[in-house]
């Protein structure tokens, strides 16, 4: 990235940035980093969008694993997984969904068990 970006829209772990020099994108989150041009941002956009995150979840119910929805690359060996708080973030950097941080978050959001003494 050029020294003239500036950061279009970032939450608590990423953060979208345009070069206005050069006119790239550049999507940092957690430890993935995505350049793209114009096109290739509207389509990642149009893809995550129509992700179905309710067959994933319900495709991968029964694991144990906390990042059950795929994100494929051009790499036929490469899949990203992610969770469904990280696609939500994900959709809010993207700027496909509204950041509302006064919400409140519900038990099943809290990943950490719970015993009762």
């Amino acid at each position: 990235m050029c020294q003239n970006s500036r950061i279009i829209s970032s939450v608590k772990n990423g953060e979208l940035v345009v070069c206005d020099g050069c006119k790239n994108y550049a999507l940092t989150y957690n430890n993935v980093y995505f350049q793209f041009d114009k096109h290739q941002l509207l389509e990642f956009r149009k893809y995550i969008a129509n992700i179905d995150v309710a067959y994933w979840l319900e495709y991968y119910a029964h694991t144990t694993k906390q990042r059950k929805i795929p994100v494929t690359t051009l790499h036929q060996n490469l899949v990203l997984v992610f969770s469904l708080e990280e696609i939500e973030e994900l959709k809010i950097l993207l700027l496909l969904k509204e950041n509302s941080n006064n919400e409140f978050i519900s038990l099943e959001q809290i990943n950490y068990p719970f015993i009762l003494n």
